[in-house]
């Protein structure tokens, strides 16, 4: 399994957003079957310099295949000398926005491919303005499992053009749906059934 190192802005930001970046960056790096490689656990104490953080940090990236810069490393000083480190040995450089970008459109399209087996409406259909009934749970089921699958809210809604009040409504009414309304409750069951069997056909590994 190829190791990414994520490389990003650290020093003068909140700890908790720091670690939260990271973290969201290694998930990612994970579902793309990729072994991330967080300098936040480079098992450095408290209290340690920037250059010693930099003396280990770069030990690690030189165990790594390849180095993930996240959208704010030309903040970093330290994600800079990572980057030309990595150049300079010609280690696969990858970018948060486009490895991102490419990870929800893979997602959406697992998604609808599920929804339009069960509704029979595609995404470019479900999207559309439309008081059908048929359309809006098809929708709402779409964006319940894109955001299951951890892509942000805003870009769930460049999907479905709608705005993220609207996202939040979807998500906060999906459970009530599945409760109390029984028609909505047989294609949200026979989605996530759909969506079981695709990844299990993804997954199964090819015959010789």
């Amino acid at each position: 399994m190829m190791k990414v190192y994520i490389s990003g802005k650290i020093s003068g930001l909140p700890i908790e957003e720091v670690k939260r970046k990271f973290h969201n960056a290694a998930s990612l790096l994970g579902s793309l079957d990729l072994q991330p490689v967080n300098p936040l656990e480079n098992g450095l104490q408290d209290g340690a310099t920037w250059a010693q953080h930099m003396g280990k940090d770069i030990e690690l990236l030189l165990g790594c295949d390849a180095i993930l810069m996240l959208d704010n490393w030309k903040q970093s000083r330290g994600a800079d000398i990572e980057r030309t480190i990595a150049k300079k040995l010609d280690m696969a450089i990858l970018y948060e926005e486009i490895v991102a970008d490419d990870e929800n459109k893979r997602i959406a399209g697992f998604v609808e491919d599920a929804v339009q087996q069960v509704t029979g409406f595609s995404l470019k259909q479900f999207a559309q303005r439309s008081r059908c009934r048929e359309r809006c749970y098809a929708r709402m089921i779409f964006v319940y499992h894109c955001r299951r699958m951890k892509m942000r809210l805003v870009t769930i809604s460049k999907f479905v053009h709608r705005d993220h009040t609207t996202m939040l409504h979807y998500l906060n009414k999906y459970n009530d749906e599945v409760r109390f309304n029984k028609e909505f409750r047989d294609l949200a069951n026979k989605v996530v059934q759909k969506l079981k069997e695709n990844e299990i056909r993804i997954k199964k590994p090819k015959q010789d």
